[in-house]
């Protein structure tokens, strides 16, 4: 009886997670009009696990006059283990609107990995861009 118990405590203190393996977090911390509106710099808050590294992909997708505007961006991660501020510059598409101030929906996914896993969350939020 006294191995199966032992067996079990074995078994549960493997699958608990450990700081190496917590999640990551993010959180769009601002939007700011850039360059008149041709761009919009979307900062994220990010805390992953240190030795972790990657990017972020951000798109952005704002109603702008009788149009879209629309457009991606990238910016590189390097995971610290604590809170830090990673900002992507999107460019309006060609073909679309400029961006404004005012609501946009902001779309981002990650990609965070070290030797051994890969995580990849991911931001789908409304938020204000502003000037």
């Amino acid at each position: 009886m006294t191995s199966i118990a032992l067996l079990g405590l074995a078994l549960f203190a493997s699958l608990a997670p450990t700081p190496a393996s917590a999640a990551s977090t993010v959180d769009v911390t601002s939007a700011t009009l850039a360059a008149r509106g041709v761009a919009v710099d979307v900062t994220i808050t990010v805390v992953c696990t240190a030795g972790r590294s990657g990017g972020v992909e951000v798109i952005v997708r704002q109603r702008s006059g009788s149009g879209v505007a629309h457009g991606s961006g990238w910016a590189p991660v390097t995971c610290t283990g604590e809170p830090q501020e990673v900002t992507a510059r999107v460019a309006a598409q060609a073909d679309g609107e400029i961006f404004r101030p005012g609501e946009t929906l902001v779309t981002a996914g990650f990609e965070l990995c070290d030797q051994d896993a890969c995580e990849y969350p991911r931001i789908d939020d409304t938020v204000r861009v502003t000037h």
